[in-house]
């Protein structure tokens, strides 16, 4: 509308303006950007709440004792096995007796009574096993998936219950990082001789990589130890997690969560699929964070 010689309404669009009546670009996007901007602070203001955070990231104690780690398996899982019943002294007693035979004779003696006590308790073992020693040096491969895109700088993993009296060459951990469809392993990170730093048993341990590792989700990697032993020599044994037989859908990559390499007494650079050897009924603590 038009009003000639007369005031303008409220609010009238001005015709030639480049936003209209009292309207300037700062107006105009604080209009047409307001509602945004509130809700996008809102989300920030939660995150940042310090009554604490909203979004859960992290892993759990119950997973794994280092922060932000992602694991072959939560660490909660290591319960203990049965490995058989220690029976004490067991005592017998019989009275008087008949035993009775039917057919074509019958014998008898006396009516009899037996009784037998004793006790037991059950016998537990720690959830671990030994890697081959004797100068197999077999790379032991647990695989994890990553569960957010992040960066990986540290190695953890779980000693058992034995420790070779004879001492071990080398020990090595190594991450592998296995490319979609193929399932070639590439080391991507590994750290030096550790052997001289983990001497307890039943004990998580955690080393630094000597590189970061940039991932992204969904992304799949082969942590793995390495025992180089002489043929005198056992491996220190690692805990690991038994579980039923599960085989892969056909095609799946890797086959199973454990699987062995070949023999080599430093870190392999690049594993290829075919050489692996699978296990689909247990698998070793690993944990990158």
């Amino acid at each position: 509308m038009t009003t000639p010689g007369a005031s303008r309404p409220d609010d009238a669009f001005i015709v030639g303006s480049e936003f209209g009546s009292d309207l300037n670009e700062a107006s105009v996007k604080a209009i047409t950007t307001g509602g945004a901007k509130v809700s996008f602070t809102n989300v920030q203001n939660s995150i940042n709440n310090p009554v604490g955070n909203v979004l859960p990231t992290g892993a759990p104690l119950w997973a794994t004792f280092t922060r932000e780690a992602d694991s072959t398996f939560p660490r909660i899982m290591l319960a203990r096995k049965a490995s058989g019943v220690n029976l004490s002294a067991t005592t017998f007693s019989s009275g008087s007796h008949t035993h009775s035979v039917s057919g074509s004779s019958t014998s008898s003696a006396g009516s009899h009574n037996h009784s037998v006590s004793g006790s037991g308790t059950l016998q537990y073992a720690v959830p671990d096993y030994q890697p081959a020693g004797h100068g197999a040096n077999k790379t032991e491969l647990g695989f994890v998936e990553c569960s957010k895109d992040r960066t990986y700088n540290n190695f953890s993993f779980i000693t058992g219950d034995s420790w070779t009296l004879l001492g071990i060459q080398g020990f090595y951990l190594v991450v592998y990082k296995m490319t979609p469809g193929s399932g070639l392993l590439t080391k991507v990170a590994q750290t030096g001789d550790i052997k001289a730093a983990v001497g307890g048993t039943n004990t998580e341990y955690t080393f630094g990589l000597n590189n970061s590792i940039v991932a992204k989700k969904a992304d799949i990697f082969g942590l793995a130890t390495l025992q180089v032993t002489s043929v005198a020599q056992t491996c220190n044994s690692l805990c690991q997690l038994t579980f039923w037989p599960l085989s892969a859908p056909a095609g799946f990559k890797p086959a199973a969560l454990y699987a062995t390499a070949g023999s080599s007494s430093s870190p392999l650079s690049s594993i290829a699929y075919g050489s692996l050897s699978f296990d689909n009924g247990f698998v070793p603590y690993y944990a990158l964070s």
